[in-house]
């Protein structure tokens, strides 16, 4: 018995070296990427550029032009070309610069005001700035949902974390608000609500969260959250004006027929909607297909949430079903998006730990989670058409998981809130 506190810090500190040796593994990987990617460039070829190259070129053109301009395609991709030639000091040819192709700013203004201060550090200090600050309400999330050191392992080492640091994306940050907000629910409605509201920079992601809310009665928090996004809208219009938002707006339609002209990356997509559209079927078939899957995915989350004074809450897979059936229902989410799928399977660990699981369950569960690590690879190869697995798996063992919650031995039950 006395060596049982001495065998469990041994593990919890297996759990963060092992964690953080894969995430430093996953930083050597995208440093020598990115080594590589100069050392084309420098021989003549195509440059590396991801997505924060777009990002950081947002924030330049608002340092120096109305914030409205991100929204006409030709002061945005002139802010490309700048950006481009500062992530490779001013030294790529005119064609090498153009190889970076235009990237539609598809974000709401409220999202500018976040991207803006990066513009006046250079291009690889804000990378590793910009994932810095994200990754703190992320971290966060998952300390909150996993409350030992497993965390750690988890949190670091999950495959889509190697995406989000690659393409240098939004990761971090809307995973980290969502699910700190989903975490809250229980103790701290309001607090979750805000952070829920401040998710709304990435809008198509919180397509389930109000539904969610609804069916489980967490009023205080719906309230929270809508007035968070009423009060960051205003705050927009404050310091920016009312012109990026009719740019915005203006620009929805556009950015939808960029589905119609292939302008996005298909096999880099995680949804049904490519996943269809790669097979060889017509894009109308092909959205139909997305509609259905958005409309199962909505059913099965006012199923799991529906509040009942007599029905066991079970949180963290309500929650765990949230996060998968959100990435089911969008019809566009690449690789890193897939970070949403860290936290759900944080909770269905803790879920398993907590009432027992069977050998076959931890296995899947593993595989599931370490098998995303080749859907980069299948993208770059043959395209994604696996992409969806991983969501599809989880959402599907998570409802499992719920519907073998024992009637012996129930949860904790709620009152409307």
């Amino acid at each position: 018995m006395t060596n049982t506190p001495l065998l469990a810090l041994s593990l919890a500190r297996r759990w963060t070296l092992l964690g953080l040796a894969i995430f430093i593994a996953y930083l050597l990987t995208v440093a020598l990427i990115h080594v590589e990617g100069r050392h084309t460039a420098e021989r003549g070829g195509t440059p590396l550029l991801t997505d924060f190259t777009s990002l950081y070129a947002a924030s330049l053109l608002v340092r120096n032009q109305a914030a409205a301009d991100l929204y006409r395609p030709r002061e945005m991709y002139r802010a490309s070309l700048s950006a481009a030639q500062a992530a490779y000091d001013g030294k790529l040819t005119e064609k090498q610069a153009q190889a970076i192709g235009f990237h539609p700013w598809m974000y709401p203004p409220t999202f500018i005001l976040l991207a803006a201060p990066l513009a006046y550090l250079p291009y690889f200090v804000a990378w590793a700035t910009w994932l810095a600050l994200t990754s703190i309400p992320y971290l966060l999330a998952m300390r909150t949902i996993l409350k030992d050191q497993s965390f750690w392992l988890i949190g670091l080492a999950a495959p889509p974390v190697f995406f989000n640091i690659m393409y240098g994306q939004t990761g971090f940050l809307i995973t980290g608000l969502i699910v700190l907000g989903l975490a809250w629910l229980p103790e701290r409605p309001l607090l979750a609500g805000i952070c829920i509201g401040l998710a709304s920079v990435k809008p198509h992601f919180g397509i389930l969260i109000p539904l969610a809310l609804i069916c489980g009665g967490y009023w205080q928090t719906f309230a929270a959250a809508t007035l968070t996004v009423i009060g960051t809208i205003l705050l927009s219009l404050l310091l920016l004006g009312a012109d990026p938002w009719y740019g915005f707006i203006g620009t929805a339609v556009f950015n939808l027929q960029g589905f119609e002209r292939d302008a996005y990356t298909w096999g880099a997509m995680t949804t049904v909607l490519s996943a269809l559209h790669q097979t060889g079927l017509g894009l109308a078939i092909a959205w139909k297909g997305q509609l259905a899957a958005a409309l199962i995915a909505a059913l099965i989350v006012c199923r799991c949430w529906w509040w009942s004074p007599a029905r066991p809450v079970q949180p963290g897979l309500e929650a765990a079903i949230l996060c998968s059936a959100t990435l089911l229902a969008v019809p566009m989410a690449y690789l890193y998006d897939l970070m949403l799928l860290v936290p759900a399977i944080a909770w269905l660990w803790k879920d398993m730990r907590e009432r027992g699981y069977r050998l076959w369950e931890l296995a899947g569960l593993v595989a599931v989670s370490t098998g995303m690590l080749g859907l980069r690879y299948t993208a770059s190869q043959t395209g994604n058409l696996a992409g969806m697995l991983p969501t599809i798996l989880l959402l599907a063992f998570s409802v499992w998981r719920l519907s073998m919650t024992s009637d012996s031995t129930p949860g904790p039950t709620r009152s409307a809130t």
